[in-house]
């Protein structure tokens, strides 16, 4: 199972928080609340980076400052999302306990307001310190039988779609990721045995095939074993999204041999090149398709409140 933080109210704390957050600058307008009848939000993070010190700045960002901002702005949402994935390198290095720590608890005012947080992990992440030193996590999912051992995997489920959440940490600190051969033929059976809805597959770490420079082949530093996704993912035409974070930047585009569309979540994070966008997106499911929408910290930024529709 994943690491999973559960919410702590209900509904009607929501609705008492968004009215807070939403008498700030940003309106519940300013954020783009409006959304079709019935259709179904989710808020995506990726990459908060958070240490300890909740005063340090990497890269020209305070890290800690900008997941707070991020949460205020996903409280001024008038509908409650239907959940909130964080997906990986949740602390700033290495995964301190201390790091998990000041994360769970800039991430506290979301939970109280009733909504549940779905973890995926990065090469900044290290298991074991996570489910010790974080508190507030749902350690009973971690003690059930996991159905990949060393790995955290899950599905998320709602009226509309499948998340599929992957863990494509391989080795703490190290910049590469893999899946491997029990979590590829886990997504296999599970992708086989999951209804037709739309289904999202979400990990850590980016696609990247290999890459030869002058006849050479070079360190790939994103997943190792991305063609053999690939190949996977193109038998379950179910599957129609491959989401990311790890390389700190926001894009959207489809593989042209899959089909399939990759969404490369910005950081909340640092960028790591200038005028990158950091933030965070707003997924919007209806009957047809799914919109993201980015929210920048920058307000100003060209890219602030950019939208892609992907249908199906």
């Amino acid at each position: 199972m994943p690491f999973y933080l559960p919410p702590t109210s209900t509904r009607r704390d929501w609705l008492k928080h968004s009215a807070a957050a939403g008498a700030g600058l940003f309106t519940a307008n300013a954020l783009g609340a409006t959304s079709p009848e019935n259709a179904e939000t989710w808020v995506l993070f990726s990459d908060p980076h958070i240490a300890a010190d909740q005063t340090l700045v990497t890269r020209g960002a305070c890290m800690a400052e900008n997941l707070k901002r991020c949460v205020a702005q996903a409280l001024k949402s008038k509908d409650k999302p239907f959940g909130l994935m964080v997906n990986g390198d949740l602390a700033h290095t290495d995964g301190q306990a201390g790091d998990y720590e000041a994360f769970v608890g800039l991430m506290q005012p979301l939970r109280d307001a009733g909504l549940a947080i779905h973890l995926t992990l990065g090469n900044h992440d290290n298991r074991e310190t996570f489910a010790a030193g974080c508190t507030g996590l749902d350690l009973s999912l971690l003690e059930e039988k996991k159905p990949i051992e060393k790995k955290h995997v899950a599905v998320v489920s709602s009226a509309r779609m499948h998340w599929v959440l992957l863990d494509s940490l391989d080795q703490v600190n190290v910049t590469p990721g893999l899946l491997g051969d029990l979590q590829l033929g886990w997504l296999d059976r599970t992708l086989r045995n999951l209804s037709d809805k739309p289904t999202l597959i979400m990990l850590h770490h980016n696609p990247l095939g290999p890459i030869v420079i002058d006849g050479k082949p070079i360190k790939n530093l994103g997943l190792q074993d991305t063609d053999r996704l690939f190949n996977l993912l193109s038998s379950h035409k179910k599957v129609k999204g491959l989401v990311y974070g790890h390389t700190h930047n926001w894009s959207v585009k489809q593989n042209d041999t899959t089909g399939v569309h990759e969404i490369n979540l910005p950081p909340v994070a640092y960028v790591f090149g200038e005028g990158k966008p950091n933030g965070w997106v707003r997924a919007t499911v209806t009957d047809t398709g799914i919109e993201f929408e980015l929210r920048c910290l920058n307000v100003a930024h060209d890219e602030h409140g950019k939208k892609v529709a992907l249908t199906w």
